[in-house]
């Protein structure tokens, strides 16, 4: 990146930074608190990730792969400034099953009255390639990795009448309906290591060139949407839908051609109860991105549909090991 385009983003991120930390005046007959502030979670759901590389033009071929993506359970505890998370695939679930790859995955999420910080990192060991239609049956595509790390910034605003926390994670109590407007900004890198490259499952030879070169690449991503907090019982019950679509760039590393167009869209909803002391909703949510290669459009889709049931408590009234 050349070093204006790093005084941009650099600014930019101040810019935003200053931004969310600006006192924030909320109107008190939209939004309000609980008297309980710590919260413990369940959540079982499921997730699918697809890579679908195609041509151009009068080149439409297709080659997808495919995560051996399962269900999950997990657990959520958050004590004043102390929060802790783990989920665990569930075994039998599995896409394919008896195929055994690996996936690891890393994200957090912080937030602030105007601002949602959300850094992520994926890693496959191991793909699925598609063999039937429309029946799917799957081979093992082993020896192929794909790394993906980056960070979605959101900024929301109207937060004096707008809690987007109500919304995407039942934190907040929002008392009256209202909505804001979203702007997002997605920066990310991406790598494809083929550590033995073969011929006999790609038969299209521009995608096994592809593939074959290791690929690596640095996409930007702006974007703006909207997000609406339905409200019903004076916020016993939530539904909450967004729609964010983004214009962007990429650019390959292993090449000196010119920066390609990237196009994003994400979706989500929640529905549920947000009680004082127990609260429980199903989210579902869609991203998917078209990354303009040179040579093939790289489509990726990940899609996740969960359920979440909390229950909140009050903090302990003396400090628990002189610190909480």
């Amino acid at each position: 990146m050349k070093t204006g385009y790093r005084y941009l983003v650099v600014c930019g991120l101040l810019a935003i930074g200053h931004l969310a930390q600006a006192q924030v005046k909320r109107d008190t007959t939209y939004i309000g608190g609980f008297d309980r502030e710590n919260t413990v979670e369940v959540y079982p759901g499921y997730y699918t990730t697809r890579f679908n590389f195609s041509g151009f033009g009068k080149k439409p071929s297709h080659f997808q792969l495919t995560a051996n993506t399962n269900a999950y359970a997990g657990f959520y505890v958050n004590y004043k400034w102390v929060s802790f998370q783990y989920a665990w695939g569930i075994p039998g679930t599995e896409l394919a099953k008896g195929i055994k790859l690996k996936h690891i995955s890393f994200s957090f999420r912080y937030n602030r009255p105007r601002l949602s910080i959300y850094p992520f990192f994926d890693g496959y060991d191991g793909l699925l390639l598609q063999t039937a239609k429309p029946h799917p049956r799957f081979d093992s595509f082993r020896g192929m990795q794909l790394f993906r790390a980056g960070t979605q910034l959101y900024y929301f605003t109207n937060p004096q009448r707008y809690e987007y926390r109500a919304g995407l994670s039942f934190s907040e109590r929002q008392l009256r309906s209202a909505g804001g407007i979203i702007f997002n900004v997605t920066p990310q890198w991406q790598k494809i290591n083929w550590k033995t490259p073969t011929r006999a499952l790609i038969r299209d030879s521009v995608t096994y060139q592809l593939l074959a070169s290791d690929p690596q690449w640095l996409s930007m991503v702006a974007g703006a949407g909207y997000n609406y907090n339905w409200v019903f019982q004076k916020g016993k019950w939530i539904l909450s839908p967004a729609l964010i679509g983004g214009i962007g760039a990429v650019k390959e590393l292993n090449n000196t051609r010119s920066v390609q167009p990237v196009l994003q869209l994400q979706a989500w909803v929640n529905a549920g109860f947000n009680g004082p002391v127990f609260y429980a909703y199903i989210n579902g949510n869609l991203q998917a991105t078209q990354t303009h290669l040179i040579v093939r459009k790289l489509n990726t889709r990940d899609d996740e549909v969960s359920l979440t049931v909390g229950y909140r408590f009050k903090s302990h009234p003396k400090k628990v090991l002189g610190m909480l």
